[in-house]
């Protein structure tokens, strides 16, 4: 039952488009993790450093929000950030994840998420040592932000 339901949920679901990334995504992941590392030292805290499996994690979020036109912490089939992070073979002892929409670049979404309760304290997790950024645009022309940061077992 649970597979002939998963069938149909795929079939449903149709291609995965392909994902529009801006020209300048290296530029935006370099400048990302400065600002990041920035705000993680004025609080005392270490810097993280730069995981492509983290990264890939990322770059699939934020392709599929700017894909379905949602922000959405939930990846394909529902899958929350663990199942991710384990489909990346990524062994995480803690884990966080921040998203956003529209903002023009990484001062403007490194500012959203400072100014925003919750995803300052994902920023500023004291456990993460890794990150990894991605960034896609919407058909819109908007920018969808995702950013996970982590620490291994």
């Amino acid at each position: 039952m649970i597979a002939r339901l998963v069938l149909i949920l795929m079939l449903l679901a149709g291609p995965v488009a392909a994902c529009e990334v801006p020209s300048n995504l290296a530029a935006l992941r370099t400048d990302l993790l400065a600002l990041v590392n920035a705000r993680r030292t004025e609080a005392g805290l270490p810097v993280v450093h730069n995981d492509a499996r983290l990264g890939r994690v990322a770059q699939d979020q934020a392709c599929r929000m700017a894909d379905r036109a949602r922000l959405t912490h939930r990846g394909r089939w529902f899958a929350g950030l663990g199942r991710r992070l384990r489909r990346a073979d990524y062994p995480y002892a803690m884990a966080v994840e921040n998203i956003g929409e529209g903002q023009r670049d990484a001062r403007e979404i490194v500012a959203g998420w400072m100014d925003s309760r919750e995803h300052r304290l994902n920023l500023l997790a004291p456990g993460a040592r890794d990150v990894g950024f991605g960034v896609a645009v919407a058909a819109t022309g908007r920018l969808n932000w995702s950013m996970v940061a982590a620490a291994a077992r």
